[in-house]
């Protein structure tokens, strides 16, 4: 029976993976994120406009690999999950039994986090550090209870190329921290852990030098993010942000768990045997689990206390791995045969439901870029551009990321990105190549009365008497059913410098 179970399990795991990444494949233009990761992986850097660097190579890599198939971005994001639940599975092994555990990784599928925000987003470092949260957790685990040194540098490893997905890794290392001061003080005695910390030191010097060489200007991105809506707001609740931003971004993890909860309310209805407290488990395994669950959570929203800005919610969906095994652990259900079997009839309408709402939430809207009609825009704008520099090969684009990371994307020229560097220096571009070579400049509608500073800002070699034209190029996204809206853009040709 238990082969059955795992069987049911390793099933579920490669049905959940190709069923995503079908889903997603339905789309003419892959997610923002997914391209810019490409992006940021072809610059050949140690750091990029945003994030460390990992997400980029990882995608950039994958991504050429295999041919420049669109297929494979969506691939890799949903290989991300998975192996975030095999990670949350062997964690949780550690304190539950087997069933329970493939359970704790199965009921995540409730989480919108690990599916609907997948599908809109296919791939970002936020997906990327699902599976090195769960792994770093897995491996912090072992090292504390074995003391192994091979444990202490897969730690350390992971651990690093954690922080080189996203500089948000750090609160986990907080919480791990705090617990080693409540349980396991004489750990600070052990060369293993110091072992780590060399390790995944070594892993991410190259980026810390680079942050130094580049006046840590990735870090601006953080402070925009903050900042970004919050202008939408009551002005009271704005003046109140440290403390509705941080209350705000709690209740929105505690959402984001909510199916998780609910489906297993059902579970406990059906066993009619629930406990509301674990009497069996030892203590240093609950503040072990309640450690780095929460504090991390209660860390992030702390950011918004201490600053008074907002803190998206969808920061906290790396944390929420364990979001299942914190249910099974510490309000555990008499398991039976019935009940696994009554949870798996659960987790298959979920898995149907989800997908399906997915699919009406995404392909019945008329404003969403994934039904962009990429490859006419890039036909027209291509066209003028021809036409304007006498067929000259285009070597950069820059501008509005929505609309030209996709021309980008589909130009089979292939043109370099000029990103977005939110004021700060640019080192992936040489400036004077760009004037030499020429570009094309692609903004919102939103940008127009601003739209000549927006290029300058682009491209700030430009001589002051060159004149900028901003052509306006409407357009309409439609969805499955025909029904359309349609979208202005403005772009700029900067024919290359005679």
């Amino acid at each position: 029976m238990e082969q059955i179970k795992k069987r049911i399990f390793y099933i579920f795991l490669l049905v959940n993976t190709l069923l995503w990444s079908l889903l997603a494949s339905l789309r003419t233009v892959p997610s923002f994120d997914s391209m810019e990761a490409i992006n940021w992986g072809e610059l050949i850097s140690f750091g990029t406009n945003k994030h460390p660097p990992f997400s980029g190579w990882l995608m950039s890599g994958f991504y050429h690999l295999f041919g420049d198939n669109n297929f494979v971005i969506y691939l890799l994001g949903q290989l991300c999950i998975l192996v975030s639940f095999i990670f949350v599975y062997k964690i949780a092994k550690f304190f539950v039994s087997e069933e329970k555990a493939m359970c704790s990784a199965m009921i995540l599928e409730t989480c919108y986090c690990y599916t609907y925000y997948y599908f809109t987003d296919n791939y970002n470092c936020n997906i990327v550090l699902y599976p090195l949260w769960a792994m770093a957790i897995y491996y912090f685990y072992k090292s504390i209870k074995d003391n192994k040194i091979v444990d202490w540098i897969l730690f350390g490893l992971v651990s690093g190329f954690a922080f080189l997905g996203k500089y948000q890794i750090i609160f986990l290392f907080a919480a791990m921290f705090v617990y080693l001061l409540i349980d396991k003080r004489d750990l600070f005695k052990q060369k293993g852990m110091y072992l780590s910390i060399l390790v995944g030191g070594l892993v991410i010097l190259p980026h810390v030098v680079w942050l130094f060489q580049n006046d840590f200007f990735s870090f601006g991105y953080m402070i925009e993010r903050t900042h970004a809506y919050a202008g939408n707001l009551p002005i009271i609740l704005v003046k109140l942000g440290h403390i509705f931003f941080p209350i705000k971004f709690i209740v929105g993890q505690i959402i984001a768990l909510a199916g998780c909860i609910v489906l297993y309310g059902i579970l406990a209805i059906h066993a009619r045997n629930i406990k509301f407290k674990n009497e069996d488990g030892n203590k240093s395994d609950k503040i072990f689990l309640l450690t780095i669950f929460i504090v991390p959570i209660l860390l992030q929203g702390l950011m918004g206390f201490v600053t008074g800005e907002r803190v998206p919610s969808i920061w906290g969906s790396i944390m929420l791995g364990l979001g299942g095994l914190m249910l099974f652990y510490f309000f555990p259900i008499n398991f039976k045969e019935t009940t696994y079997k009554y949870f798996i009839k659960w987790i298959c309408a979920v898995i149907v439901v989800s997908a399906a709402a997915t699919l009406c939430a995404g392909y019945l809207q008329t404003n969403n870029i994934m039904f962009m009609p990429i490859q006419k825009i890039e036909q027209d704008i291509n066209r003028v551009w021809k036409e304007k520099t006498n067929n000259a090969p285009l070597k950069y684009v820059g501008g509005d990321g929505m609309t030209a990371f996709p021309f980008k994307h589909f130009n089979v020229q292939k043109p370099k990105m000029i990103l977005d560097t939110f004021g700060y220096k640019n080192p992936w571009i040489n400036h004077q190549d760009v004037i030499k070579s020429g570009a094309i400049i692609i903004i919102s509608d939103g940008q127009y009365d601003d739209g000549e500073n927006i290029v300058r800002e682009y491209l700030p070699l430009l001589p002051d008497e060159q004149n900028i034209e901003l052509i306006k190029y409407d357009f309409d996204i439609c969805n499955i059913l025909g029904q359309c809206s349609e979208r202005t853009i403005y772009y700029s040709i900067i024919p290359p410098m005679k």
